[in-house]
C-alpha cells in the first residue's frame, strides 16, 4: 500500500522508510480486516501489510486471502505458534522485504491517521530509540487509557503495570514522550536494526511477557524504549471478560515466574508469592462471587501453572484450552 499524506500540513514532519506491519490472526478474521481498514486511513501509506494466520485450521489462511485480496499479504504459520511465534513469522517476512521499520499490531486495534507518522517522528528525533509505542485507549463513554507505557517493578519482584491504566483521558496529565521498560505487543514499532540486533521475540512464553522480555533485551543492547502518548490508537480488547479465561490465568501465572527467573535473574518464588497475594487473590475473589462452582478448577489451574513453572516447562500447553470455563457456558466475553 503506497501513497502520500492526504494533508501534509497536518502531519508531523518526517522522512520515513517503508514500514512493514505484522498482524497475527487467530480466529479473528473480522477484527483483522477492520484493522487493515484502519491502516488504510493512515497519513503515512508507505506500508507493507503482512497478516500471519496463526490458526490450526487449514482453511483459515485461504479465507483471509479471499477477503483481503491485494490489501495485505497473508502468510500461514502452519498452526498456533503463540503471539511471539506468529509475530516472528511476520517479522521475518518484513525483514526479507527490506522494511526499515516493523510494526506489530493486534487484530483488535484500530489506528488513527496520525498514529504512524507520530511514532516514526520519534525515531527521527531520537536516534538511539529502538522501540516506540503509542497511547492505547479502550473505547467507551468515557474512553479510558489502557496503555501509556509499560513499567517493570523489580522492587515488587517483576510486577508489570501500565501507566495510567483505566484512567479517563481527562484525568491524565498532558500527553508527552516518556521512556519506559516495555511497549505492549498490541502496538509495538521497532527499527529494522533493533530487530536485527536483538533477534526474534522469545517464543518460550507462548503468550504474555514475550514483548516485556524482548524490550528488556533491546534496552540491554543500548536502545531506548519510548512511548509517545500523543500518538493515539484504540484497543477493543476482545479477550477481556468478567472472569479470567483459563489460558489467561495459566500463562500469566506460569510466565511471571519464568520471566523473573530467566529475564530478571530475580527470585521467582518471591514473584510467585507477590502474584498470589495480589493478582491471583483478586481474581479468586471475583470467581468466588460470580462463579463459585468454578473455584476448585481455578485453584487447580493456578497450581498447574506453578508446578509447570517450577519444572521449567514452557511453550504451548494444549491441556489449558480444554479446561472448563463458566463463561463458555452462556456468559460470553
Amino acid at each position: 500500500m503506497t501513497g502520500t499524506p492526504r494533508d501534509a500540513s497536518a502531519a508531523p514532519v518526517h522522512q520515513p522508510g517503508r514500514t512493514g506491519v505484522v498482524i497475527v490472526n487467530h480466529d479473528s478474521a473480522d477484527d483483522t480486516v477492520a484493522c487493515v481498514g484502519s491502516l488504510e486511513t493512515s497519513r503515512d501509506l508507505d506500508l507493507d501489510i503482512v497478516v500471519v494466520d496463526n490458526s490450526d485450521s487449514a482453511d483459515s489462511a485461504a479465507s483471509l486471502r479471499t477477503v483481503l485480496g491485494r490489501r495485505a499479504e497473508v502468510v500461514s504459520s502452519g498452526g498456533n505458534l503463540g503471539y511471539a511465534g506468529g509475530s516472528n513469522v511476520g517479522i521475518a517476512r518484513c525483514l526479507e522485504r527490506g522494511n526499515e521499520y516493523v510494526w506489530l499490531l493486534n487484530p483488535d486495534t484500530r489506528v488513527e491517521p496520525e498514529t504512524l507518522p507520530r511514532l516514526l517522528q520519534v525515531f527521527e528525533d531520537v536516534p538511539d530509540c529502538g522501540v516506540v509505542g503509542p497511547r492505547v485507549v479502550h473505547p467507551g463513554d468515557p474512553a479510558v487509557v489502557w496503555f501509556d507505557g509499560g513499567i517493570v517493578d523489580e522492587a515488587k519482584h517483576g510486577e508489570t503495570r501500565h501507566v495510567h491504566q483505566n484512567k479517563r483521558l481527562d484525568e491524565t496529565p498532558p500527553p508527552r514522550r516518556i521512556e519506559v521498560d516495555y511497549v505492549t505487543g498490541a502496538s509495538l514499532l521497532a527499527r529494522r536494526t533493533t530487530m536485527e540486533t536483538v533477534g526474534p521475540l522469545p517464543e518460550e512464553y507462548f503468550l504474555y511477557f514475550e514483548e516485556t522480555d524482548w524490550c528488556r533485551r533491546a534496552h540491554r543492547a543500548g536502545w531506548r524504549i519510548i512511548v509517545d502518548q500523543r500518538a493515539h490508537m484504540v484497543h477493543h480488547k476482545r479477550s477481556s471478560g468478567s472472569l479470567p479465561s483459563p489460558y489467561h490465568l495459566y500463562y500469566m501465572t506460569r510466565n511471571r515466574y519464568l520471566f523473573v527467573d530467566r529475564a530478571l535473574g530475580g527470585d521467582p518464588e518471591a514473584a510467585l508469592a507477590q502474584l498470589r497475594g495480589k493478582w491471583v487473590r483478586n481474581w479468586r475473589r471475583t470467581v468466588r462471587s460470580a462463579a463459585p462452582e468454578w473455584l476448585d478448577e481455578f485453584d487447580a489451574l493456578v497450581e498447574r501453572a506453578v508446578d509447570d513453572a517450577r519444572a521449567g516447562r514452557d511453550g504451548r500447553n494444549d491441556e489449558v484450552s480444554h479446561v472448563p470455563w463458566p463463561e463458555d457456558q452462556g456468559g460470553g466475553r
